[in-house]
């Protein structure tokens, strides 16, 4: 009987489980990738459209900056900065918009291509915040983070 019940459970479980690359799973895709948003940039209200920049473990920068912000939206560019030699190279370099009201979170365009073109697929707004969301939670695990201070503050504690 148990055993049942718990078999049940797990099948309307995975009924409820948004199917991978639908409607319902991109927007699912857009919560996390709003939640790791926060994570790294916690204060994202206070980021300057001058740039900030976070450093890895091992060094690597990443760069945020603000594009545009209105009451409900804030747009950001991310990337990586690798040097090489007198050069460098961003890399990806994802514009992202978070929508504070609904607490969601979307590329919209990679390497100055659009990708929540009107024409665009599914397929294509589900392979870009995926990618972002992989690169958002791997970013977080090399210790990235944007802790902004007021612009106010003197840096003392």
């Amino acid at each position: 009987m148990l055993a049942r019940m718990v078999q049940e459970a797990a099948t309307s479980h995975r009924a409820l489980e948004a199917k991978p690359r639908t409607f319902a799973a991109l927007m699912e895709l857009y919560e996390t990738n709003y939640i790791y948003m926060r994570r790294l940039v916690p204060d994202l209200e206070r980021a300057g459209a001058e740039g900030e920049v976070s450093f890895s473990r091992d060094g690597v920068a990443l760069r945020l900056e603000v594009l545009e912000r209105s009451r409900y939206t804030t747009t950001v560019l991310l990337t990586h900065r690798f040097k090489s030699g007198c050069s460098a190279e961003s890399l990806p370099e994802l514009t992202v918009r978070v929508y504070h009201d609904a607490r969601v979170a979307e590329v919209m365009a990679t390497g100055g291509r659009t990708v929540r073109d009107p024409a665009g697929s599914l397929e294509q707004r589900w392979v870009s915040n995926r990618f972002l969301s992989r690169w958002l939670r791997f970013s977080l695990g090399e210790g990235h983070g944007f802790r902004l201070r007021s612009p106010t503050s003197s840096g003392r504690p």
